[in-house]
């Protein structure tokens, strides 16, 4: 989902651009029909566009390193000298004096949604209470409703109200009826009462506003237009309007107004016909393609979006190479029974006859093994761009999907470069991101919590995972002096605190447990809690 100021933005760029559009090319130059339809898929098209995700776009792998250095939370508090129980109380205490911005603009904005909402329901509860207190005689498309409040004519949805007089003029009032008929013909009251909604739940759009007052001119244009088609004379029609010029009508209504009568007059002796006017109409279709494309349109699922992303990107025929690491024998590797120096190991890989790109590596290692030794063969998998995993001990059957980026500043296909440490920063707020940390006595701090046990820490991950939502970044750092197996059973509870909070959210939404969901249900869960772990490698203090 967009973040909400990126889709207000979105929806008063798509509003602005469809509104120019229609000003310059359709405007007074196409069938008053077909503006007013415009107008309205417009307002209606610039709320929905900007909110689609339609996977329609090339994957394309993006590989974003979250920094470990100058990261707030524990691991980065211990690095400065300061103790993880230290750091996490300051950090807690900031967040909790910050002023509530968030709050305080969504309250104005429902605020002011809530006084516009209020108008509307008054001004339709006023309609309906004059028309209660009105003269009612039906008719076969519309009601009359006469009363001697109505000093102006005008009509809304199918009843037209009409000043109560004991002598009206007779041809005078057939116009007037014609006139009203023809809003009531084209629902005009729904088109402004659809767009007086989306007013009130997007007041801060200009655009909007804009089109209600070009609708209600489109809307007397084509009234007036099918008055004159009826037969009458259009100097008799324009008296008719004269005399009714000085009144009050509650807003929603089609109405015969005094500000209009100028531009309809002029618009009288023009009716917008022809050909060319449905090319202008044509041309249309390309801009909404490139706002959907622009606005509307996502990359296709299954792109890792950070390192240790569980979206494994599918391209072609992939291939598994067996990797197996040997505590006692740490300058060596097996690769399928093939024996390496970990110091040629991506000059190996490279040498395969193969794309290393759709290679997925299954490490395996010896439980004590340290995570220095390790490191060492991930940094040689990274200089080969083999960077899909699956860790696993020795005869385990499943392990832990992981995707590493490539080394800092490695240039990739299709003009993509992978971020620096500092360039990340910029992108991840800190309250977003949770440190895990394992010291070289194979400790584990969660934020500033200690746990002896990876599982220990699960309740406090999730309850994080909550409440950022797809926000959320886990910095997972281990020292090098740390095992193999303290690794990969902190890798597997965070695995499973990501599996049971999205199992939590498959049953709030649909109703079932996320094993059970297709695929498109499955794939938004997933969207909206990525797996985004940041991993890191580091010398601690014995």
């Amino acid at each position: 989902m967009k973040p909400a100021g990126i889709y207000i933005l979105e929806v008063i760029v798509c509003s602005g651009l469809l509104l120019a559009f229609y000003q310059f090319l359709l405007a007074r130059k196409v069938p008053y029909r077909a503006c007013r339809r415009f107008l309205l898929a417009s307002a209606l098209l610039s709320v929905v566009i900007p909110a689609l995700r339609l996977p329609i776009l090339p994957a394309q792998t993006v590989y974003l390193q979250i920094p470990v250095a100058g990261v707030a939370g524990a691991a980065g508090a211990e690095s400065a000298g300061v103790s993880p129980a230290a750091a996490a109380p300051a950090a807690a205490s900031a967040a909790a004096t910050a002023f509530p911005w968030q709050g305080v603009l969504l309250a104005l904005y429902a605020g002011i949604v809530l006084l516009l909402l209020s108008v509307l329901i008054r001004n339709l509860r006023r309609i309906n209470n004059l028309r209660k207190a009105s003269r009612l005689t039906p008719q076969p498309e519309y009601t009359l409703a006469e009363h001697p409040r109505v000093v102006s004519p005008f009509s809304f949805w199918r009843t037209i109200f009409l000043r109560q007089e004991e002598q009206p003029d007779g041809n005078q009032r057939a116009m007037i009826v014609a006139h009203e008929a023809a809003h009531i013909r084209h629902r005009h009251s729904r088109d402004k009462v659809t767009l007086g909604v989306l007013k009130a739940l997007f007041w801060f759009n200009p655009f909007f506003w804009m089109m209600e007052r070009m609708l209600s001119e489109v809307q007397e244009y084509e009234a007036d237009d099918d008055v004159l088609r009826a037969g009458y004379n259009v100097d008799s029609y324009r008296l008719a309007i004269f005399k009714q010029l000085f009144g009050y009508y509650p807003d929603l209504t089609s109405g015969l107004s005094h500000s209009l009568t100028k531009k309809r007059f002029t618009m009288m002796n023009q009716a917008p016909r022809g050909f060319l006017s449905w090319l202008r109409l044509g041309a249309a279709l390309p801009l909404f393609a490139g706002l959907l494309v622009a606005f509307g349109a996502t990359a296709r699922p299954s792109t890792p979006d950070m390192q240790g992303s569980d979206q494994v990107q599918q391209q072609g025929d992939s291939k598994t190479i067996n990797l197996v690491v040997n505590a006692y024998a740490p300058g060596m590797v097996l690769v399928d029974g093939t024996s390496v120096e970990v110091e040629n190991l991506a000059t190996y890989l490279n040498g395969l006859n193969t794309e290393t790109s759709l290679v997925t590596v299954s490490l395996q290692a010896d439980p004590d093994t340290k995570m220095e030794v390790v490191d060492k063969v991930k940094e040689q998998l990274r200089k080969a761009l083999t960077l899909r995993l699956t860790y696993k001990l020795p005869g385990a059957e499943e392990g832990v999907r992981r995707s590493m980026p490539p080394m800092a500043g490695t240039q990739l296909p299709g003009g993509l470069k992978v971020m620096t440490s500092e360039e990340a920063l910029k992108t991840v707020q800190r309250e977003n991101i949770c440190v895990i940390r394992v010291n070289s006595r194979e400790k584990i701090y969660a934020g500033s919590e200690k746990f002896d046990n990876a599982n220990d820490f699960i309740p406090t991950l999730k309850d994080f995972l909550r409440e950022r939502g797809g926000k959320a970044v886990i910095s997972y750092q281990a020292d090098l002096g740390s095992s193999y197996a303290c690794y990969l059973s902190v890798q597997k509870a965070i695995k499973q605190a990501y599996a049971e909070v999205r199992d939590e959210m498959a049953r709030s939404r649909y109703g079932k447990p996320l094993a059970e969901l297709d695929a498109e249900a499955y794939q938004a869960i997933l969207q909206d809690l990525p797996m985004n772990v940041s991993e890191a490698l580091r010398a601690g203090k014995k």
